[in-house]
Parts: C-alpha cells; structure tokens; sequence
C-alpha cells in the first residue's frame, strides 16, 4: 500500500483514518465512511481502485466537482474516465470502449448515467470491480440533499453482481447511515466514522431575541478584522447585511457573473467579509477563514457543521458563533410545512397538470411553479409547489428535466455568406461563435434552429457563460434568439396514476424527522456542556471524555478555576510548547503548532512537511485539544502572545524566553 501510495500519489504515509479504511476495502468489505470535507476521503477509494485488478465506478452528484477530481488525476498520469451529460457521443462512446480495453481504472458517472442503456450494456460486459458512492447522503430520503436518482444504485449494483459497494460521505447521522446501507441493499456494511473533532474552531452561541441584537453582536465581532463568512437563511437578510455592514453579497438570485465577481473578491481580498445564503461554499476553498457567523439557526446541525467547518482549514484557531434568536426557530418550521406537503396539496397539483397536458395536447409541460401557484389554492407557494413535484417525480408520476437540456430557437438574418467571410478569421469571441456555427449549421440559420446553450457552447468552442454574453451583445442585429425555458421541464409519464398510491406515511415520517433536526439545533444551543462534543457525538463518533476546551462553555469552565501549580511533567510539557514556538519564531499558530506537537497526519501538516520537525509527536501521548489548552493558559499567564501579523501566529514573550531558559521559572497556569 506504501508503495503504491507513493507510486500514484507521491505520498509517503498516509493521513490519520486513511490506512484502516485503504485497508478494509483492500479486504473486500463493503464500507460506509463518513469523514469531514479536507480528511483525505477521496484518495481512500482512488488509491485500492488502483490497486485492484478491474476497474471501479464512482458515482459523483455535481459535474463541476467530478471535472475537478478527474482533471486532478489524469494530471497525475492515473488513467480516469468521465461520462455525463456534459461530454459529447463520440467521447462517452470512446470512453466505454476504453473501459473494454483495459485502459481506464477509474470512471466517474453520473447517477442518472445508470438508466441509459449503452452504459447498462457496459456493466453487463464489463461489471467493475468496485462501485463507489461519493456524497452517499444523497441517497437517503432522511438526508439533507435528497437525489431520486440515486435510490436506484442498489438495485443496478444487485441487477449487474458488482460485488463491492463503498459508500463516502461528509455528513451522516445514525439514522441516514442506515438508510445509505439499505437503500444499497448491504446491510452488513462496516461503518467508519472519523475526523470530525476541530480543536482548533471555537464554538459559540450568542442569544439575540431581536435583529438589532443581532446587527450589534456583528458590529461587535467585524471590530476585529479577519477573513469572514455570515450565514442568513434569506436573500433579504444577505442583502440587508449586506448593506449595514458594507460587505460582499452571495446568494442564488444574483446573476453568474455577479456570483463569479463575489467568489473572486472573497477568495482574493486579505481579509473579506462574505454574507451569503447557503448557496455559497460548494468548491470555494480558501483555508485561512477565521470567522463563520450564522445570522440564523439551520435546519439541521449536518448543515451547520459543514457551513461553521468552513472555517479554520488551516487549523489555525478560529470561531464559529450563531446568533440564536428564537423566532428562527417558528420559520424553518414554516419553511419544514412548505417542503413536507400534505396529500390534498399534492392531489391538487396533479390534477392540475393533468388539466395543463389536456388543454396544452402534450405531456411536456414548459410552467415555473410560481406560475403553478398562481393556479392553486392548497399549495400555498412556490416551494411548496416544488416539493409536490419532487414527491411526484419520486414516485413515477413525472419526470422533470434539468435547465442546461432546455431549447431556445436562433436564427441569423442578413447576407450568411458574406456574414461568414466577415468573421472568417475568428479574432474575437464574437466572430468565433458567428463563424463557427455558420460553418456548423450552413444556410440552415437562415430559418430557425432549436439548440441549448451548451450544444452552441461546443460549437463556438467557448464556455456556457461566454456564449451566453456573446448571444446578448448579438441579439436584435446578427440574430435573434429566444431564449429556453428558465424552470424545469414537467414530462408526465403515467396519465393513468392516482395519488392515493403515494405512501403518504413515509413522507409524514420524513416531515417528523426534519422537525426532529431542527430540535437536535435548538438543544445545540441550550446545551451546559462542550459545544463540539455536542456535534461529534451527534455524528455518531466516539469521544470518550473528550472536550474541545476551545468553545464558550469549555472557555468559561476552564478559566473560572484559579491557577494551579503546575507538577513537573506539566512544567515539561510546557517546556516543549515554549521551545516548539521558538523554534517556529512566528511563523506558525496555535493550531499547526498544537498538531505538530501531537504527531498529526493531518494534511495541511504533510503537505508542508511539518512532519519532518524536531517537534513531530514530542506530544503524541497528548491530545491535540489538551496540548492547546495548555496554550491557552500559557498565553493567559503571559507565556507566549499573538505575533502582529494579519495571520494568528505565536511567540515567546519576554517571560517565555526565560522559562525557556529555566523551566523552574514557569509559574502556576
């Protein structure tokens, strides 16, 4: 396993939790892990697939995360497939031809891929030898990203004997893991769960029974620079805060290149302040995150963790505070009832898409749900309206569609040949997308053609977004277009179907099991003991006795004691503390120091070789959390001190120099 670790991967250990997981499926053992985003999760199914004979499948939810893990590993000479609905005919089909071969040991598919029939030709010539499911939350109804399409993986995997399922996930409660094992048809899944203990993030919890408390309990924590992330459940309150505080706004509303340039500011400006709804995060990766806010309590403690976990991926010492005030707590319940329709409102919308296809003499339906709500009266908005779409489409009733398929109609005016000699030598993007798709097309674009924006993105040769601000600029004088539907197309597939054989239980279960949730945070918030105990426990991994010591409870129990005399282990301890920050002369904060001392595997401390320190593991037998405690009281005595660089690093002060000297100088902590 070393050596092929280091073969492929240029490694020569693993992280902490990575070898016992590389090992058991190396096995044979069907395994669910669940491991926090940044533990090294992915290189524990890459690197046994490489090592196994056939091939493996991962099956990946969101095409942007699957380029970036398959551009990662052809970078690496690993050979790695990819078939979506984004790549062309010819490349899935050379693709699957090179499965055949043998010349690919990793394919990443979509779980829609599943139901095409050349790719269950494939499997049932050429099954692989492992099937992983990454982001394997998605295939439980009790998960916080539910996907219809991906219920049916067992069954495939069962349908074609593929003898090894994996499934891998950030975020899984005891109740979703069971449900990721059933919905997978493996029972007997050995479980792994690890890595969610982060001693370097301070949790906290701020009461404010107003927004005004709110806006000065930010006030408050903004006096202190550092690079920023504020959670609000809406657009309204994103852009409010937004407003007060002067900061960059993100949420789904704003157009893709107003979501681009905030990206580019938060990931670019020393020290930003981002407030955003919780469509921000997914692929932003900036490390040195200090502060997470959350304007709102979530629904769930899986998405406060995953958002609050956004910060300190360094490990540096950070804060994570949610503001609790509790009216949130009457809106997610508002927001629950809308995601959890009851059977009439689901009747209603039925009927009325059976009226739509009647009047409309098709069964493809082009209508947003705003303006299905307009027609009801039971579903009571938009959200509810999408939620009884999603229950419908779940059982059979219909089949919607994703925006990047829908068609709009172009057609180019004017002289086409002289067009075309115009623009023949491509200079700007403008001229490459009128040339290239009169080349394509011809004198067809004389009358109108129905095309997406992603076909005349692979035409032109430019990107979805280019192409679309290259139609803008165009539109009304080289062409004219009308633009695609912008919703979800609505297929009906079974006409005939009635409502009352939907499991209506099923779904009340799921709708007391989100309110559930939603009390887990509420507890969060009133708990007496350690913060992220609280969280890890709930994620199902064991802590025995341990305590984060970094949290407001933790913080307000360990400094209300007097201080101590220390014994002359501790007077040790300390010692190699003072000498390790020494020997980083400021360059490193508490967090790296902490888990160099305690012998971490940790990735940010492999990737800089911190590893190779004098310093490694001189406090293994310590925990990472006990080493920064005793940091803290150092610095509380006057031992060491924050450095005044933008970053949060550590040095000796003039009295931890002379306890350096003489470790009988170290006083009481």
């Amino acid at each position: 396993m070393l050596s092929a670790l280091k073969k492929y991967f240029g490694f020569d250990r693993f992280l902490d939790n990575q070898q016992q997981i590389v090992d058991s499926i190396m096995q044979g053992n069907d395994l669910c892990v669940v491991m926090p985003t940044g533990a090294g999760k992915s290189l524990c199914y890459q690197l046994p697939a490489l090592m196994k004979n056939g091939y493996t499948i991962i099956v990946s939810p969101l095409i942007s995360l699957m380029k970036d893990q398959v551009d990662q590993l052809r970078a690496k000479g690993i050979p790695t497939g990819c078939i979506n609905s984004s790549i062309p005919l010819a490349e899935q089909q050379q693709c699957m031809s090179d499965i055949v071969m043998g010349k690919i040991k990793l394919l990443y598919v979509a779980p829609e891929r599943f139901g095409a029939f050349s790719f269950r030709n494939l499997l049932e010539h050429c099954p692989p030898e492992m099937l992983v499911v990454d982001e394997a939350h998605c295939i439980s109804q009790w998960g916080h990203d539910f996907r219809p399409s991906y219920l049916k993986i067992g069954e495939f995997a069962g349908q074609f004997k593929i003898r090894q399922i994996c499934a891998f996930t950030a975020t899984a409660t005891p109740q979703v893991r069971k449900d990721i094992k059933t919905q997978l048809r493996r029972e007997n899944m050995q479980l792994v769960v690890a890595g969610f203990k982060r001693p370097n993030l301070a949790f906290a919890v701020q009461q404010c029974s107003r927004q005004e408390n709110k806006f000065e309990a930010i006030r408050k924590l903004l006096k202190k620079p550092a690079p920023t992330i504020i959670y609000s459940a809406t657009r309204k309150n994103v852009e409010d805060i937004a407003a007060e505080f002067d900061c960059i706004a993100y949420h789904a509303g704003m157009s893709d290149d107003e979501r681009k340039e905030a990206q580019d500011r938060f990931m670019n400006d020393p020290c930003p302040v981002l407030v955003a709804t919780n469509a921000f995060g997914m692929g932003i990766d900036r490390k040195d995150v200090r502060r997470v806010i959350h304007y709102n309590i979530p629904g769930s403690l899986e998405a406060y963790y995953q958002e609050a976990g956004r910060a300190g991926r360094d490990g540096e010492n950070s804060e994570c505070i949610l503001l609790f005030s509790y009216s949130d707590k009457f809106v997610h319940e508002f927001m629950i009832e809308m995601n959890n329709p009851p059977q009439d409102a689901v009747a209603e919308l039925w009927g009325l898409l059976l009226r739509l296809a009647s009047e409309r003499k098709t069964l493809s339906l082009e209508i947003s749900a705003s303006d299905l709500a307009n027609m009801l009266v039971k579903c009571k908005n938009d959200s509810m309206v999408s939620s009884s779409l999603a229950i419908l489409e779940k059982n059979g009733f219909i089949e919607r569609g994703y925006r990047t398929q829908n068609s709009g109609t172009i057609v180019f005016g004017g002289n086409l040949k002289m067009l075309a000699g115009q623009h023949c030598l491509e200079k700007t993007q403008r001229s490459r997308f009128i040339s290239r798709m009169l080349k394509y097309y011809g004198d067809a674009l004389a009358n109108p053609i129905s095309c997406t924006y992603a076909e005349m993105a692979g035409i032109a040769g430019l990107n979805v977004e280019q192409t679309k601000r290259v139609i803008r600029a165009l539109n009304g004088d080289v062409l004219s277009w009308d633009a695609p539907f912008a919703g979800r197309s609505i297929e009906i597939i079974a006409p005939r179907r009635q409502v009352a054989e939907i499991d209506f239980k099923l779904l009340k279960e799921k709708y007391e099991f989100e309110l559930s949730r939603l009390n887990e945070v509420i507890r969060y918030t009133n708990t007496s003991g350690c913060r992220q105990t609280f969280i890890t426990d709930y994620f199902g991994e064991d802590t025995g006795s341990w305590q984060c010591g970094a949290c407001d409870i933790c913080s307000r129990d360990a400094f209300a004691s007097v201080r101590k005399e220390l014994s002359n282990a501790e007077k040790t301890t300390v010692h190699i503390i003072l000498k390790a920050i020494d020997r980083f002369n400021g360059k490193l904060g508490a967090g790296k120091i902490s888990a160099i001392l305690g012998g971490s595997m940790r990735a940010d401390i492999v990737e800089w070789n911190y590893d190779r320190s004098p310093a490694f593991g001189k406090l293994s037998f310590l925990k990472q959390n006990k080493i920064m405690q005793f940091m803290r009281r150092m610095e509380s005595a006057g031992l060491i001190a924050r450095t005044n660089s933008e970053y949060p690093c550590l040095e000796l002060t003039a009295e931890g120099y002379a306890c350096l000297k003489d470790i009988s100088r170290i006083p009481p902590l």
